[in-house]
C-alpha cells in the first residue's frame, strides 16, 4: 500500500513538473513575441527612437537566456557570411556540458523552424531592435534553405539561397549578430 502511494505521489508529482515546464516555455513564448510586437510598432512609430540599451552585453545575454533556453555565459556563437548565404554556430564551451549542448541542439531545430516560417521575434526579442536583413529574408522566406549540421558540441545551421539579393541581406544579418556577439 505504502509503495503504491509512493508511486502515485512520483506519477503526480512528474505530472506537475511537466505542466510548470510546459507552461513556463509557453509563458518565455508569448513574452518574447509580445514584447517584439510592440517593440516593432514603437519602431515603427518614431524611427527616431533609440533602440533599447542594445549594445549592453549583460541585457542582452540575460534576454538570449530567455529565448535560447540556455545559459549564454556556457555557449559561444560564430556569425558567417557566405556567397550563399550564411552559418550560425553554437556551440557548448564544455564539451562534457551534455545540458547545455542538448540545449543548443533543441534551440537551432527551434530558429530553423521559426525563420523557416519568417518569424525572426528572437533575434528582434534578444537585440531589442529590428535586426537587419530580417525584413527581406521574411518576405522570401521561401527562398532560403534552413540545414542543420550537428556538432559534437553544439549544431550549425546554414542558411542557403540562390537569389544574391536575398544573400546580401543574409549576409547583413550575419553581420550584425557578429558585432551584437562580439567576444561571445
Amino acid at each position: 500500500m505504502k509503495r503504491l502511494f509512493k508511486l502515485q505521489f512520483i506519477g503526480i508529482t512528474f505530472i506537475i513538473y511537466l505542466y510548470i515546464i510546459t507552461a513556463t516555455t509557453i509563458i518565455n513564448d508569448d513574452l518574447i513575441k509580445i514584447f517584439a510586437e510592440e517593440s516593432m510598432s514603437v519602431s515603427q512609430n518614431n524611427s527616431s527612437l533609440q533602440p533599447l540599451d542594445t549594445h549592453n552585453m549583460t541585457q542582452m545575454m540575460q534576454r538570449g537566456n530567455v529565448a535560447m533556453g540556455f545559459d549564454q555565459n556556457k555557449i559561444s556563437h560564430e556569425f558567417i557570411s557566405t556567397e550563399y548565404g550564411g552559418q550560425i554556430k553554437i556551440t557548448a564551451l564544455d564539451k562534457n556540458d551534455n545540458q547545455t549542448i542538448s540545449q543548443i541542439k533543441s534551440h537551432i531545430l527551434d530558429i530553423q523552424n521559426d525563420f523557416a516560417k519568417g518569424n525572426f521575434t528572437k533575434p528582434f526579442y534578444i537585440h531589442a531592435q529590428s535586426v537587419p536583413g530580417t525584413d527581406a529574408m521574411s518576405l522570401n522566406k521561401d527562398q532560403i534553405r534552413y540545414q542543420i549540421q550537428d556538432l559534437e558540441t553544439g549544431s550549425i545551421m546554414f542558411l542557403i539561397t540562390n537569389n544574391s539579393n536575398l544573400a546580401n541581406s543574409i549576409n547583413q544579418f550575419m553581420t550584425f549578430l557578429s558585432t551584437e556577439h562580439r567576444g561571445h
